[in-house]
């Protein structure tokens, strides 16, 4: 199984690569940021799939021999109140670091919030750089009502890079779009008249504003609404969604989920994405001879859940 989920991830048609990741990031760190809110909504809390994301950095952060994980929580540049967003960040921050500590990995995996580097001034340098070699564009409508958000976010990407030795950049997407070694003009007015703010975007542009940058850009599946198989977000849960949150037990909530054919689908995503990428972090989970597959699988979900969280069972 580790072959076989390591040459998944090298092999994704959604992952700019050499013919390895050994040795890509030595030194350096594997990167995945996660927001506060949709673009929409404020988030009710972490996703149950933010697990596939934690997971497959481990992986990679492996593979590459890289120093450690890197997750930035996104802190500003949402309308929602002061007060929605420190509950959301206190709230986020103490998962994250029950986490570590649940898991063993404190030594590897930190945590950074976006606002807290955002008054320095070698961030402002970059932002100010990242405005200028965006001008260009500046008469598209999409970018008078965009500009300023694409502007944050490849700043912020690049002082990760300076500042942090982010080498791979983990990211989720819908569909299947092959990563671009090379962006020209054109193809940033494209990304912008279409104004798709989602990671692919940011990072193509990245490339357009930073071409000599060697950040490796990949890609894991996003979550899956329960209900009507949408796709979303996997780290951002809203109050439309029918998704579940990671501090919601989840055998008692896929059990409340009438069967069909989207909850098959999405119990078949938590199987590539969060089960068989612990299994090869951490090795086989024992089921019980006594339960089918099925009930054998969600049991599973259930023990990495409480793993996580730090709940004991008897």
């Amino acid at each position: 199984m580790r072959q076989a989920i390591s040459n998944r991830i090298a092999n994704s048609s959604n992952c700019l690569k050499p013919n390895s990741f050994q040795d890509v990031a030595k030194g350096k760190k594997v990167y995945f940021g996660t927001g506060l809110a949709s673009a929409k909504e404020v988030s009710c809390g972490f996703g149950f799939e933010l697990l596939n994301m934690i997971l497959t950095a481990l992986i990679l952060k492996e593979r590459s021999d890289a120093d450690g994980v890197l997750h930035e929580i996104g802190t500003v540049g949402y309308d929602i109140s002061e007060k929605q967003r420190c509950k959301l960040i206190e709230e986020q921050l103490k998962l994250m670091t029950n986490m570590t500590r649940n898991l063993g990995i404190e030594n590897i995996y930190n945590v950074v919030l976006s606002h807290s580097y955002q008054c320095c001034d070698f961030y402002k340098c970059i932002l100010q750089d990242v405005e200028t070699k965006m001008r260009p564009f500046h008469d598209l409508s999409n970018f008078q009502r965009y500009g300023k958000y694409i502007v944050f976010q490849i700043a912020q990407m690049k002082y990760l890079y300076e500042i942090e030795k982010t080498k791979i950049k983990l990211g989720w997407i819908i569909g299947n779009k092959p990563v671009l070694e090379k962006v020209d003009s054109s193809y940033v007015g494209i990304l912008i008249n279409k104004g798709h703010l989602n990671e692919y975007y940011f990072d193509s542009i990245y490339r357009y504003v930073f071409p000599n940058d060697e950040y490796f850009f990949v890609y894991t599946s996003a979550g899956m609404d329960v209900i009507n198989g949408k796709k979303y977000s996997p780290y951002t849960v809203t109050t439309s969604q029918h998704r579940p949150l990671l501090t919601e037990p989840i055998k008692a909530y896929l059990a409340k989920i009438p069967n069909s054919k989207h909850k098959s689908r999405t119990l078949k995503l938590y199987e590539k994405t969060i089960v068989d990428t612990w299994e090869y972090l951490y090795g086989k989970i024992k089921s019980s001879d006594y339960m089918s597959d099925d009930e054998s699988f969600i049991c599973k979900l259930q023990y990495i859940q409480d793993k996580v969280l730090g709940i004991s069972r008897v």
